[in-house]
């Protein structure tokens, strides 16, 4: 009998105003509501947001539906990020909230893979104009990231940024 899958969902932050740390704008904070309403009834164990201040307003929403706390790891500390997906158990369902550069390696990490990237300093990057993604990788618990065949499923919540 197989377990039940390890889950990770992970998303670029909302629309955000202009400068080095800003809120969401207005339309960033009805899609983190957006994602919230899509997201309703899910059972979350743990979500997970960079230290900036966009990432933190747009799982807010979710926090306060899915009463799940939202820990805040340096957008710098990769061995920490690729530990926490590791980690994840059979049945748990994680979110994490990243930017345009670390949400396709966070989905990699899974054993996922996503379309319609940029590639800017080697590396997959998401469009700029994109906040609409949410992507849900599953993999069966006890693989290693280099035995996971993760599942991917591309969603879009809220306004369509196409």
């Amino acid at each position: 009998m197989k377990s039940r899958p390890c889950t990770l969902l992970v998303l670029r932050h909302a629309e955000k105003g202009a400068g080095a740390d800003p809120d969401l704008t207005p339309s960033g904070r009805q899609r983190a509501v957006d994602l919230a309403a899509l997201l309703k009834g899910v059972s979350i164990q743990r979500m997970y947001c960079t230290e900036y201040i966009r990432t933190r307003q747009t799982l807010e929403p979710l926090s306060e539906i899915s009463g799940t706390g939202i820990e805040t790891i340096s957008a710098e500390d990769a061995p920490r990020w690729r530990r926490i997906v590791s980690e994840v158990e059979a049945g748990e369902t994680i979110v994490i909230c990243g930017h345009q550069n670390t949400v396709p390696l966070f989905v990699e990490e899974a054993g996922g893979e996503i379309s319609g990237t940029e590639m800017l300093s080697g590396q997959p990057w998401i469009p700029g104009h994109i906040f609409d993604r949410l992507y849900v990788v599953s993999w069966q618990p006890g693989e290693s990231r280099d035995q996971r065949n993760g599942q991917t499923l591309e969603l879009r919540f809220g306004a369509s940024c196409d």
